[in-house]
């Protein structure tokens, strides 16, 4: 994954400035649907942990953020101990293509922007349906919470042209079909959910009396 800015400028300018509403929302969001609420969570791609911040404010769930940019490992233990739940937020370097985690050792697999910039998606998505306990859940993708937070953002980055172009360029490389595709050849039953917010994977691992 490439940024145009560092690791400390993203994480006060987008991750803490433009984009600090959406995250609670697009947390409360997955525990709603998924009804996940304890156990282990993973967010890949989290980058300086603040969606896995906002997961454990309202959950009991221990959350690893695995990033591969050393710099936002270091900034999401930052984040989590000011957040007051670095006893439930760590971080790791790592990516979602090999995953330091042992197979069904995770109750929900969460990843917010990231998996555009994957080096190869489909074992991606492999990898957390390995790490996913039976009947655990993945939500992966990339959105904004609702459109009215998408628009607020789109005006607060009106001056910057090139992020818009940017996040549309990444969705016309990623529709909903293409990852549809992908979830059918991996034999994952999931959904790929487009709304002007955003686009999301979602499954479930069947539980071992489904299997």
């Amino acid at each position: 994954m490439s940024y145009t800015m560092n690791a400390v400028e993203f994480n006060e300018k987008i991750m803490k400035g433009h984009f600090r509403k959406i995250y609670p929302v697009i947390a409360a969001q997955i525990v709603e649907r998924t009804g996940v609420s304890s156990g282990r969570c993973v967010d890949l791609g989290g980058g300086p942990g603040m969606l896995a911040v906002c997961i454990a404010k309202i959950t009991a769930l221990k959350v690893t953020v695995v990033d591969l940019m050393p710099e936002c490992v270091e900034l999401a233990r930052e984040n989590s101990a000011e957040a007051g739940v670095a006893d439930r937020v760590d971080a790791v370097v790592g990516v979602a293509e090999a995953l330091p985690f042992e197979n069904g050792s995770v109750d929900l697999v969460v990843s917010r922007g990231s998996i555009f910039f994957w080096e190869d998606q489909a074992r991606g998505l492999a990898e957390a349906y390995r790490v996913l306990r039976p009947g655990g859940w993945a939500w992966m993708g990339g959105g904004f919470g609702t459109a009215e937070l998408l628009r607020e953002i789109e005006a607060a980055k009106a001056d910057d042209p090139e992020w818009n172009r940017k996040r549309k360029e990444r969705m016309t490389q990623n529709p909903p079909e293409h990852f549809r595709a992908m979830l059918q050849r991996l034999g994952i039953d999931g959904v790929v959910e487009h709304q002007e917010a955003g686009t999301w994977i979602i499954f479930r691992k069947p539980a071992e009396a489904e299997a």
